[in-house]
C-alpha cells in the first residue's frame, strides 16, 4: 500500500461505500460526521471532500445499478431538474458563509448537519418498519412536485452533504411506494449527478482535501460495486435500524457539542 494512503481511511471508505450500494444512503449522513467527530476535519472541508467522495463512489454504483435495471432514469431526470440548480444555490450559500468567517461557516454547517442527522435517523427507522413490496411494479410520480423535492434535496446536499439518500429514499419508498430496490438504484444514480455538481461548487472554494479523498476512494469503489451487485439479494431493514441509531447519536453530538 502506498504510504500516502491511510489504512484507517481506506477501511472507512470501504464501509461507507458498501452502505451506499446496499441502502442508497450512508455517504454524507455517515461519512461527514465521522470526518468531523472522529478524524477532526473542519465541517466545511468535510462536506466538500465528502461530496467529491460521493460523486465518484455513486458513479461506480450507478454503473452496476444501470446494468441490473434497478434505476428509473426518467425519475432521475425529473429530480435533476430541481436538484442541479439547488446544488449550485447551496454552494453559493456556503461560499457566502465562508466570506463572513470560517468559524461561522463551520458552526452553521455543523448545526444544520446535526438537525438533518436526527431527521435522517427518524426517517430511516420509519422506513425500516415500512412494508413496501420488493416486487410490485414501480409507478414513479410525474410533474413539478418531484422537481421541487429535488430542489430542496439539492440545497441540503450542497450545504451539508446530507439529503440525497436520507431524505430522498424514505420519500420514494414511503410516500410514492417505489419498490425498495428500485428506489435505491434511482437514488444512487441521481446522487452521483447531484454530488458531482455540488462538489464542483465546493472545489472552486478550496473545500476538498485530495489526500483524504484518495484514501477514502480506494476502499469505497470496490465496496459500492460489490454491494450494488448484492442489493437484490440482501435485506437491508435491520441494517437501516442500526444506521438510524448511529445517525441519531452523531446528530445530537453535533448539536450539543458543536465543533
Amino acid at each position: 500500500m502506498s504510504p500516502a494512503l491511510d489504512p484507517a481511511l481506506v477501511g472507512l471508505g470501504l464501509m461507507v461505500g458498501a452502505l451506499v450500494g446496499l441502502t442508497g444512503m450512508g455517504g454524507g449522513s455517515l461519512l461527514t460526521p465521522l470526518l468531523i467527530l472522529v478524524v477532526g476535519i473542519r465541517p466545511v472541508v468535510a462536506v466538500g471532500t465528502d461530496l467529491a467522495f460521493a460523486a465518484l463512489t455513486k458513479a461506480a454504483g450507478s454503473w452496476q445499478h444501470a446494468r441490473s435495471g434497478t434505476a428509473d432514469l426518467r425519475l432521475v431526470q425529473q429530480l435533476a431538474y430541481g436538484s442541479v440548480p439547488g446544488a449550485i444555490l447551496g454552494a453559493q450559500l456556503v461560499g457566502g458563509l465562508q466570506a463572513l468567517g470560517g468559524a461561522l461557516a463551520d458552526a452553521v454547517i455543523a448545526r444544520v448537519l446535526g438537525v438533518l442527522l436526527v431527521f435522517a435517523a427518524a426517517a430511516n427507522l420509519l422506513q425500516s418498519r415500512g412494508h413496501v413490496s420488493e416486487t410490485e411494479p414501480a409507478s414513479p410520480p410525474a410533474g413539478g412536485g418531484i422537481s421541487l423535492l429535488g430542489l430542496c434535496v439539492g440545497v441540503l446536499v450542497s450545504v451539508s452533504s446530507v439529503g440525497a439518500g436520507t431524505v430522498l429514499m424514505p420519500t420514494l419508498t414511503l410516500r410514492y411506494r417505489l419498490p425498495a430496490v428500485r428506489a435505491v438504484g434511482t437514488d444512487v444514480v441521481h446522487g452521483a449527478l447531484l454530488s458531482l455538481v455540488a462538489a464542483m461548487g465546493h472545489a472552486a472554494g478550496g473545500g476538498i482535501e485530495l489526500p483524504l479523498l484518495g484514501s477514502l476512494l480506494v476502499g469505497s469503489l470496490p465496496g459500492v460495486v460489490a454491494a450494488s451487485w448484492g442489493c437484490r439479494r440482501l435485506a437491508n431493514r435491520p441494517l437501516r435500524a442500526g444506521i438510524a441509531f448511529v445517525l441519531a447519536v452523531s446528530g445530537l453530538r453535533l448539536l450539543v457539542a458543536g465543533v
